[in-house]
């Protein structure tokens, strides 16, 4: 007699699910005991499978309630998508396969896309499954809207190389090189240099923009102008070595000295391209011209332990991802936000300092 009264009561409990639907309060647990005439441990019996899955839930001043279906989690082609556009830097090399060697080491699946082109990326993404996280990297490129969209669409979370992508609700993480090229300036300047130039990218993009703004602006404030902009028609990582060459052959005037004594640059992100440009123009840096690069302190293919660098620092950055990834991975991690390397600067002797009096 217990057993069929628990089964008829949980019979009628199902069906009460699916007349009433979610946020539908049940009776109370004395009027169900009164209604089917059992015991309150019968009654308990009853609705405890319905509890144990999610379908029923006792809350306290409001009695026995219908909750939302429990939906399913959705099956992960793998735990990250690392989405990336192809391209020549290796610093981008470095992060992307630094990064898939240590999830893995640490159990985390990982999948590895490159494309070229947009079309190819959507082409890519309407063919794959859902993601709990993509850190994606695009190199200066523009985020076409429906490419974001497709993005958020197959991944939980987003984390950005880069901080081209600041307001959007993602992670973001990289070097404010407004700040950084500031600090290569003001190193110049306290140097004694009052004639500096700088070489860079004339693409659009936010970060090299600003950077380009900031050598306007304090060029302007010290009265130099900003007539030695070198801007080269190619994105960081991308330079042709004779465009550099060309380009520092141009500083020299008809009497064919240097018009400038301070040169800082970004972009050049294989020092021996500056450094054969320099020997091409029979320059000696820190003797006839000052250098200084925005980069990274501690990748040696950059600065060759010979130029003055000025910005993050690999490793830093490599942590960073990581930590920001697992963050994404847990569901109780931090909000998104944008995240600043640290700026540092690393001296190799590629500077002259003018304010000291060698003839003393």
């Amino acid at each position: 007699m217990t057993e069929a009264t628990q089964d008829r009561l949980a019979s009628w409990i199902t069906a009460e699910i699916d007349r009433c639907g979610p946020g539908a309060r049940l009776p109370t647990m004395r009027e169900l005991m009164r209604r089917f005439r059992t015991s309150q441990r019968v009654v308990e019996r009853a609705l405890a499978p319905f509890i144990a899955t999610g379908q029923l839930e006792v809350r306290r001043g409001l009695g026995i309630v219908i909750r939302d279906p429990v939906p399913s989690a959705p099956a992960h082609e793998a735990d990250i998508l690392l989405l990336y556009k192809v391209s020549d830097s290796r610093l981008a090399r470095t992060l992307i396969l630094e990064i898939e060697k240590r999830m893995k080491a640490a159990g985390i699946s990982i999948l590895l896309l490159g494309f070229t082109d947009e079309a190819q990326a959507l082409s890519i993404l309407s063919r794959i499954g859902r993601f709990r996280v993509c850190l994606l990297q695009t190199h200066f490129e523009t985020l076409p809207l429906p490419f974001l969209s497709r993005i958020t669409e197959i991944a939980g979370s987003v984390v950005f190389d880069g901080i081209s992508a600041t307001g959007l609700r993602m992670d973001a993480i990289g070097t404010n090189w407004r700040e950084a090229f500031a600090l290569a300036w003001r190193n110049l300047r306290a140097a004694g240099h009052e004639r500096i130039g700088f070489l860079t990218s004339a693409h659009s993009a936010r970060p090299i923009a600003m950077a380009r703004r900031e050598y306007q602006r304090l060029s302007d404030a010290a009265g130099q102008g900003a007539g030695w902009l070198i801007e080269l028609d190619a994105l960081p990582g991308s330079f042709p070595g004779a465009d550099i060459s060309t380009s520092i052959a141009g500083l020299r005037g008809d009497d064919g000295a240097l018009s400038v004594t301070g040169l800082i640059t970004w972009g050049v992100v294989e020092g021996y391209l500056l450094d054969r440009a320099l020997w091409e123009n029979g320059i000696v840096p820190g003797r006839d011209l000052s250098v200084m690069m925005l980069g990274s302190v501690d990748f040696p293919s950059e600065h060759l332990n010979r130029f003055d660098t000025v910005g993050n620092a690999d490793a830093e950055k490599i942590d960073t991802f990581e930590r920001v990834l697992r963050d994404r991975l847990t569901p109780d991690g931090p909000p998104p936000e944008v995240h600043y390397l640290p700026i540092h600067t690393a001296r190799f002797g590629s500077v002259d300092d003018l304010t000291v009096d060698v003839t003393g």
